[in-house]
């Protein structure tokens, strides 16, 4: 990356040391270059800054699982301070489940550790020979030997390895047994935190490294103006406490507070969304069942945070009795829980713990197996392909051996751990008519059909199904009584407005989603403003977040991505449900995505940003890349239209 020399002045690179640490895995080298100012202020830190990194860092087609592919970690100028929901920290790679671009987001210690650590990047490239972990002290890496760790748990990992380090504060962001067997949806674990969704464990299981252990430095966090800094933060905590849903149901349930609206709404899936979940049997998955039945404790991710709406359970008695999780969060109860026949939040703890401990996505995980339900009680499976297991919905038994055997990939778990796309390649049958994924990401727990912006966020969303990543239009579409969220046109506006908030205000800076819900633009603005030392906006949030995600678009298209490849299962555009409140409705997904690509600026041939949407970012430059060079060329060719 280019660079220019750092000043030494902290606001010089807005609120960031303007440091970042490359470590070759293969030859235990390290480098520490500086990061460009300019960069830090088109990109602001975290998910952008990220992006930025891979664009230049990863070769284009490079396989996801490969020495090539870098493993990103990254702060922003929140990070470790004392913003609310500022423990945040991000990491951006290629994914070896959609073979595209990924971010993940996570609360927890790293991101303050990061910080107080004097980087703002952490790059491990290249791949070890033998297991190892990789601790960053006192300004430097060191690779420590891990073949003793091979085969452990993600909370035995971490245990050890405090055990190990000299005393003091240590993050640790590790693997467990899905990511050591590259089960292409495994996830990284920091403390009971998980980095979940597109396969990063598996990438780190790829390099031989077994966990990131960061040493928090004595220094705090640099801010721009500790002055307005503090006023903003001030400012932002009564908002936070006025707001009705990060002072109400946010504090008293959790994300899990979801269920009732989905419920009500008839867009929580069932049985491989075949059908709407029913309010009459789902009592035991409502906020009010955990909190009676389940709650250890409210629990913040990291401090400052008023809401604390992660929530400890445990289930204390009955099969399941002494499982034990951080969560379960909404789309879990949905993944292993409704879309898989599973009404009971015993069963969904102790799936949603052994996902942790053995370090799996539950979306991925919960979907995939709920796909193998359908295809197994239609026939296209049956108890010799399954090994004997009975997989028709319901039954939480087969669920949980399933999770416990796709991290290892034995027996017919080694057929859940391809996750639903390979696996409906495998089965056939027009089985790929409802497994539920895009572009190879299993799709989260928003039926489109009854909220319909959830779309493009899912169809055109930069790292595939995920239910944020591409926008969030659900609360707009439900509680706007000028939206009609059944209606297929005029979403597009709302899915950009909702998306490009997301990536400037609060997974680029470094702060929670959720509670950035309840901070006002012009506040949020004023926050970043003072912890950069640089002038910005409430316009700036969005025009950020645009940046950001533009230059992911490039990046996936770069990696292979066209328009055809934004595109939803053809249950949801094809298949409608036969009763409750979606009854007889589909989406009607081309001209959905024709408006989101209109209102984008992309070119609907090769879906890449046209010259003067990248002119209007700042974002000329990606034509220096040669691949982006060429497939701007074709599509601008009169004999052709978009690369093959």
């Amino acid at each position: 990356m280019t660079a220019e020399a750092i000043t030494g002045d902290r606001a010089t690179l807005g609120g960031l040391w303007g440091r970042a640490l490359i470590v070759d895995l293969a030859t235990g080298e390290q480098r520490e270059e500086p990061i460009d100012p300019q960069v830090a202020a088109d990109f602001i830190g975290g998910r952008g800054l990220g992006a930025r990194y891979l664009f230049e860092m990863l070769p284009a087609g490079a396989d996801p699982l490969g020495p090539d592919n870098p493993l990103i970690f990254t702060t922003g100028p929140l990070s470790g301070t004392a913003a609310p929901g500022g423990a945040r920290a991000a990491v951006v790679t290629k994914s070896p489940q959609t073979g595209l671009y990924l971010f993940c987001i996570t609360g927890g210690k790293l991101g303050p550790a990061m910080k107080r650590s004097g980087f703002d990047v952490i790059v491990l490239s290249g791949r070890s020979e033998e297991p190892v972990y990789v601790e960053v002290a006192g300004g430097k890496a060191r690779l420590r030997p891990a073949k003793h760790l091979w085969g452990l748990d993600t909370q035995a990992t971490q245990e050890l390895i405090h055990d190990e380090l000299p005393r003091g504060e240590v993050a640790i962001t590790c693997i467990g047994p899905a990511g050591e067997h590259q089960v292409p949806y495994a996830c990284l674990l920091n403390e009971r935190r998980a980095l979940g969704r597109g396969g990063a464990g598996a990438v780190m299981g790829s390099k031989n490294v077994k966990a990131l252990a960061v040493r928090a430095g004595a220094e705090p966090a640099p801010v721009g103006d500790q002055a307005a800094f503090k006023a903003a933060v001030k400012k932002i905590g009564k908002e936070l406490r006025e707001h009705p849903f990060t002072s109400g149901p946010l504090k008293q349930y959790g994300s899990v507070s979801t269920v009732a609206v989905t419920l009500n709404t008839g867009i929580m899936p069932a049985d491989n969304w075949q059908r709407s979940a029913e309010v009459a049997q789902s009592a035991d998955l409502m906020g009010e069942s955990l909190r009676e039945k389940y709650l250890v404790k409210d629990s913040p991710c990291g401090d400052p945070c008023p809401s604390r709406c992660s929530k400890v359970t445990v289930v204390r008695e009955g099969e399941h009795a002494g499982a034990f999780t951080e969560g379960p969060e909404y789309e879990t109860v949905y993944s292993l829980g409704t879309c898989c026949g599973i009404y009971d939040l015993g069963t969904v703890i102790a799936a949603d713990q052994a996902c942790d401990l053995l370090g799996l996505d539950t979306i991925s995980a919960g979907v995939t197996i709920a796909f193998a339900m359908e295809c197994y009680e239609r026939g296209l499976i049956d108890a010799e392909d399954t090994g004997g297991l009975d997989l028709r919905f319901g039954n939480g038994k087969a669920m949980l051996q399933l999770v416990h055997d796709a991290a290892f990939k034995r027996g017919f778990g080694a057929r859940i751990a391809l996750g639903s796309r390979a696996l409906a390649a495998e089965i056939g049958g027009g089985s790929e008519a409802f497994a539920m994924h895009a572009k190879g990401m299993e799709i989260g727990g928003y039926d489109p059909r009854g909220v319909k912006g959830m779309a493009t966020v899912y169809g055109c969303g930069p790292r595939g199904g995920c239910h944020h990543a591409g926008g969030y239009t659900v609360t707009v579409e439900l509680t706007n009584p000028d939206v009609d969220r059944f209606a297929d046109t005029g979403k597009a506006p709302i899915t950009l407005g909702t998306r490009n908030r997301r990536a400037g205000a609060a997974d680029s800076p470094c702060t929670c989603a959720f509670l950035s819900v309840g901070m006002q633009d012009e506040t949020l603005a004023e926050l970043i403003a003072a912890a950069t030392g640089r002038p910005f906006s409430a316009a700036d949030l969005y025009l950020t977040g645009e940046r950001v995600n533009t230059l992911e678009r490039v990046i996936n298209v770069r990696e292979g991505l066209r328009p055809d490849g934004d595109t939803l299962p053809a249950r949801l555009t094809d298949e409608p449900l036969q009763e409750g409140p979606l009854a007889g409705r589909t989406v009607d997904f081309d001209l959905m995505r024709a408006e989101f690509y209109a209102a984008s600026g992309l070119d609907p041939a090769t879906s890449l940003p046209t010259p003067e949407t990248l002119e209007r970012l700042g974002l000329q430059w990606v034509t220096d890349d040669p691949v982006v060079a060429e497939l701007m060329g074709a599509a601008d060719r009169p004999s052709g239209g978009g690369a093959a």
